[in-house]
């Protein structure tokens, strides 16, 4: 009677170890991983562009003052023509000495030359052209513009119109494979973005002479700007 209680009890062990296998089969969650990216074509709707004011006297001090008082025409040019003066900032100012060198190795003091780089958002792109054209012909030669560059101020409402499209490729991909297992398509677990900007790429403009007529302003292109969301979704196969 005990040998028989022993083997009902092993063979009870062993069918309830071969249920939980079974069981644990069966309830492994199954899923599929995909990627979809969606783009987005807009417009650029502002500019930035920078600017470097430059001075050079016999001291130190005119070179500066000299350089501040072109500075001065440049935020009041801007401003007065619609810029807002947060949107106009100091990158660096700086005074240095001059010197000329001769064959013989020898170097002299020639003056000193003072330079503030401004760095300057136009919120209204399609005002770029005459806005920069209206400060260099206030400023005139101590005034460079270094580059401009346009771009989407806000970017939130073509990433919302990208997103969607991303997720919606993606779960078609979803239903694809989904098929293509012999299963039908869950709820979506998780997903992870990244948003990529194609910016357009710097514009370089050189100073105009003062006297160059102020009737005929630059013209900055828009062209456009790609705006990219990627997601990578984790969906339930059930």
């Amino acid at each position: 009677m005990k040998i028989f209680r022993g083997f009902f009890l092993i063979i009870l062990t062993f069918s309830v170890l071969a249920i939980a296998l079974h069981q644990n089969q069966t309830s492994t969650p199954r899923f599929v991983n995909v990627t979809g990216t969606g783009t987005v074509t807009v417009v650029p709707d502002a500019v930035k562009f920078n600017a470097t004011i430059t001075s050079t006297q016999s001291s130190s001090a005119d070179a500066l003052s000299a350089a501040s008082a072109s500075a001065d025409t440049f935020r009041k040019t801007l401003v007065s023509a619609g810029v807002d003066s947060k949107y106009i900032q100091t990158q660096t100012l700086s005074v240095a000495p001059n010197y000329t060198y001769s064959p013989n190795g020898t170097s002299k003091l020639t003056g000193y030359a003072a330079s503030q780089q401004f760095t300057v958002v136009i919120r209204k792109g399609s005002d770029a052209g005459s806005i920069v054209s209206a400060a260099q012909n206030a400023v005139g030669n101590s005034l460079q513009v270094n580059g401009v560059s346009p771009f989407v101020f806000d970017e939130s409402s073509a990433e919302v119109t990208a997103r969607a499209e991303a997720v919606k490729l993606a779960r078609s991909k979803a239903e694809s494979y989904a098929t293509l297992a012999g299963a039908k398509l869950g709820k979506i677990i998780s997903i992870d973005e990244s948003v990529q900007n194609s910016v357009p790429q710097p514009l370089a403009m050189t100073a105009m002479s003062k006297a160059a007529s102020p009737t005929t302003p630059a013209q900055i292109d828009l062209g456009q700007q790609d705006v990219t969301v990627s997601v990578t979704t984790q969906w339930a196969l059930k």
